[in-house]
């Protein structure tokens, strides 16, 4: 759901460099603000169609180079193309340090600060505020929801007896780094609490790192493939 475009928010003007010619600020202006959107998570999204303004360079090179972002990065919204804000910063960034001479970086500092002017507005900040506590609110069920959902009765890892009162359900993806999933019965197994504190003192991140540790604590790992094969869906 992508619920406010950008060209209806009030978006405060870059102050630009003053050798930047008005009718290239004018183009990427409207690439950022015209077609621009930010979805319920507070997250900017950019137009296909116009990224070759934003990122300055040609329709040809642009295709090429969407081709190459990942799909998590990806998505359509009214049959439109977009790509996350966040991934054209870092191809910006990337320009930047490989052709940012001249001009070129000139055009390239201003399209980083009408994406740092939309990212920073007031409804992008209350976006992201109300999905941080919608999610925090969300994490408080995940166990009673994934125990209830899958009837578990024993540790997942160690498979001994589960002790509800006392256990934890603990991520598999970290909530630090993969947030937005944070929020999924999926993306976590109900353990019990001393299982917990040595997957927390271990500090770990990812299913790869939580199987490493399943193999030299000798846990069950099956629940590696059943993770694997949901990931997609958790991603979209």
């Amino acid at each position: 759901m992508i619920p406010y475009s950008v060209k209806d928010l009030d978006i405060i003007e870059p102050e630009v460099n003053k050798d930047a010619k008005s009718k290239v600020v004018k183009e990427i202006s409207n690439a950022w603000k015209n077609t621009s959107m930010i979805d319920y998570k507070g997250w900017v999204w950019v137009k296909k169609d116009k990224l070759h303004s934003i990122l300055r360079t040609t329709k040809n090179n642009m295709e090429y180079i969407f081709m190459q972002i990942p799909d998590q990065y990806k998505a359509t919204f009214g049959n439109e193309t977009y790509v996350r804000g966040y991934e054209v910063l870092r191809l910006i960034a990337k320009s930047l340090e490989e052709n940012g001479t001249g001009t070129k970086g000139i055009y390239l500092e201003t399209s980083k600060q009408y994406y740092d002017s939309i990212s920073s507005c007031d409804k992008a900040k209350l976006l992201r505020i109300e999905y941080e506590n919608q999610l925090k609110n969300q994490r408080r069920l995940l166990k009673k929801k994934r125990i209830k959902a899958y009837n578990i009765k024993h540790d997942e890892l160690t498979k001994e007896p589960l002790k509800i009162r006392y256990a934890e359900f603990s991520h598999i993806r970290s909530v630090a780094i993969y947030k937005f999933i944070s929020d999924s019965i999926d993306n976590g197994l109900i353990v019990n609490k001393d299982t917990h504190n040595i997957i927390t003192s271990h500090g770990i991140n990812d299913e790869d790192e939580l199987l490493n540790l399943c193999t030299k604590m000798n846990w069950s790992i099956d629940w590696y493939n059943i993770f694997i094969q949901n990931l997609s869906k958790l991603m979209i």
